[in-house]
């Protein structure tokens, strides 16, 4: 019964969200909508599609827009950012002192690259575009979505807690693979079927050659840890060499061994109790 509420209550919520496109459909990637069948598509649209309007979302120190674009077949929303900012040394923000603080939609291209080379299905297509003579990283809207703020506010829960602690574990592990100093449960979006998508990761990369506190890293998903362990540097470069200087992919490289260390001694110690497929 405390499933079948929480479906209910999801679907009222819904109910008051605009619907993005005129159809969807469910898939195991749940991003995919009609007619868009692979990642690549929507790469291109977002791309080539012609830009039809530009609204400021009014939300985020980034200053994002949500643009609408159009490409003659299928029309569409996308996140526009541009924001570009770098500090070396401390930084000094409203939750307090940061060190090597950055803020740039270059991260956002990078993060989803990222995601494609780990098979993690989690970030939203993002891909770079020049819009006004200005570059900066465009990431398809996914449509019918609350966020994990909405999701506490209603008290809703998962129709299956364990597939959502393995959803929130894979985040967990993601985030400290790219140091995201900005995770929150407004860039949490839970799609109809409880998928997790995770969105802005402008303050990410870190060149920091450290793990943030772990207590949290304590169950792992075996074949996300395979791709994490299989991360090389020439892979990285190739994907995301555009977007990381040298120093952030040397200091990705150092944090995925040190989640590979901490793997290797939690299982040791725990076996399977902490691991899934």
């Amino acid at each position: 019964m405390k499933s079948l509420k929480s479906v209910v209550l999801f679907l009222l919520l819904l109910s008051f969200t605009p619907i993005v496109y005129a159809q969807t459909v469910a898939s195991a990637s749940g991003i995919y909508t009609l007619p868009f069948q692979t990642k690549d598509e929507i790469e291109v649209f977002l791309r080539t599609a012609k830009i039809v309007k530009d609204k400021e979302l009014g939300k985020g120190v980034t200053i994002p827009h949500k643009l609408t674009l159009d490409n003659g077949k299928i029309q569409s929303f996308a996140v526009w950012k541009t924001i570009d900012e770098r500090h070396f040394g401390i930084t000094q923000l409203a939750g307090g002192p940061e060190v090597d603080f950055k803020d740039s939609w270059k991260f956002e291209v990078a993060a989803y690259e990222l995601d494609k080379l780990l098979n993690l299905n989690m970030v939203p297509v993002t891909v770079e575009r020049s819009y006004k003579g200005t570059k900066g990283s465009l990431q398809i809207w996914v449509p019918n979505c609350m966020t994990e703020e909405d999701r506490v506010k209603k008290q809703l829960h998962p129709t299956d807690e364990l597939v959502w602690k393995q959803e929130t574990s894979k985040m967990r592990v993601f985030d400290a693979l790219i140091y995201n100093s900005d995770r929150n449960q407004g860039n949490l979006l839970i799609d109809p079927t409880w998928k997790l998508y995770l969105i802005d990761h402008s303050r990410t990369f870190k060149s920091l050659d450290v793990l943030k506190p772990t207590e949290q890293l304590n169950y792992f998903s075996k074949s996300l840890m395979d791709a994490v362990r299989k991360l090389d540097k020439n892979q990285i470069k190739q994907h995301c060499g555009k977007y990381l200087m040298t120093n952030e992919i040397d200091n990705l490289l150092k944090r995925r061994d040190l989640l590979v260390a901490l793997y290797t001694k939690l299982t040791a110690q725990d076996g399977d109790g902490i691991t899934y497929p």
